[in-house]
């Protein structure tokens, strides 16, 4: 089974994240404005003490807070155990706090930051949650360092972790919004793709249909007509070996154009999924020649119409070589799904042949070049008395 993971920088699986935890990209400005911020306050607080071990431990602190935001939040490990992480952000920023320098605002000024993460990746109730700690605890700060000085401040600081608060959410919604309309161009564009797809079989079946409507009876009729002059006439005219020749090349020319009206639009495929084909296919096949087969075949593959086309005309090829060419008594037919490939695998007891003199009549290039022409490839094993393995693989889409 084929897991597919968002996109960005989401390495875990949807159910290993919290019920509290909203799944979206980290916006590229609020990288740059997250560590911007870290730099420049971290610069302001360190400009105002000359204490090499206060120094030390400012930066020790913003370091830690760093690499925190760096590799678990971005990371997205943080998803699994959210409020593992924003309690261990406070409690770096907390310490901070704690640090004696004169411009302890600058470092206040980081829970903000830290507000608007919440905001962006917690789910509404969560984010409130960390919003008013972040507030209540530089409120607290603030108070204990100016007492009734600092009441203004605690005031503006509500006003504004509001504000970060609400922008935090509508980062949210702007970025679930971009994510939603990115799944729907990828729809509209796989829609597209099957339409376009969905035409060219349309046309090839009209094509095929007036082929045979028209031309082919034409043909036809012209071969009955020749038929009927060559009965008129004995060997001994001189008409008559221009009129056998003109019949001859009118049933070639039938024979020729039959073909084509089956490349055009192969019956079996009508209608069809390549697998029930396939195997109806095989069988009828291995009746007519009297070859037992062990078919394999995985059921509702999913693929593009030219993909199914494509590997049914390889199907057909490949056992027409091995009902002409190699005496074979046994035939396995697989047909399965191999990551984002479908491999389609035909494996004979028969002669085998040499490789590098192998007879174009064979139609190995035919066979190449129709997997070629929609991204496959078809690899050939064979050697003398061995047998004879044909893989063709081609992506689903």
């Amino acid at each position: 089974m084929t897991v597919n993971l968002p996109r960005g920088q989401w390495v875990y699986n949807r159910a290993m994240t919290s019920a509290s935890v909203v799944r979206v990209r980290i916006p590229p400005l609020l990288d740059v404005a997250t560590y911007l911020s870290l730099v420049v306050m971290s610069g302001l607080a360190l400009s105002g003490t000359d204490d090499l071990q206060t120094q030390l431990k400012l930066l020790g602190l913003c370091a830690i807070y760093g690499l925190l935001y760096r590799f678990i939040f971005r990371g997205g490990i943080y998803e699994k155990r959210p409020a593992l992480y924003f309690g261990v952000q406070w409690v770096v920023l907390v310490l901070l706090l704690f640090v004696k320098v004169s411009s302890s605002d600058s470092l206040s000024f980081l829970f903000l930051f830290a507000s608007i993460h919440a905001a962006l990746v917690l789910t509404r109730r969560v984010a409130v949650f960390w919003v008013m700690t972040y507030y209540l605890t530089v409120s607290a700060a603030v108070l204990i360092t100016r007492g009734s000085a600092g009441l203004f401040a605690v005031a503006f600081y509500f006003v504004t972790y509001i504000v970060c608060g609400v922008f935090g959410t509508i980062l949210q919604q702007a970025e679930l919004a971009r994510e939603h309309n990115q799944q729907l161009v990828e729809e509209l564009q796989s829609t597209q793709k099957k339409l376009q797809e969905l035409a060219v079989v349309d046309e090839r079946n009209r094509l095929a249909r007036d082929l045979h409507d028209s031309v082919k009876q034409q043909v036809f009729a012209i071969s009955m007509q020749l038929g009927a002059a060559k009965m008129a006439l004995s060997e001994s005219d001189k008409a008559y070996a221009s009129v056998t020749q003109a019949e001859r090349l009118a049933q070639q020319a039938g024979a020729e154009l039959t073909t084509l009206i089956h490349e055009l639009r192969p019956p079996s495929l009508d209608r069809k999924d390549l697998s029930t084909a396939l195997k109806e296919h095989v069988l009828e096949w291995s009746r007519q020649n009297e070859i037992e087969v062990e078919a394999k075949v995985e059921e509702e593959l999913s693929a593009s119409v030219n993909v199914e086309q494509a590997l049914f005309r390889v199907a057909q090829e490949a056992l027409s070589n091995v009902a002409r060419h190699s005496k074979a008594s046994m035939v396995s037919v697989s047909l399965a799904a191999e990551n984002d490939e479908v491999v389609l695998t035909i494996k004979d007891n028969g002669t085998g042949f040499d490789l590098n003199n192998a007879r174009k009549g064979m139609g190995l290039d035919s066979m190449s070049e129709r997997l070629e022409s929609v991204g496959g490839r078809l690899d050939v094993f064979s050697q003398r008395k061995m047998g004879t393995r044909i893989v063709a693989r081609v992506g689903r889409s």
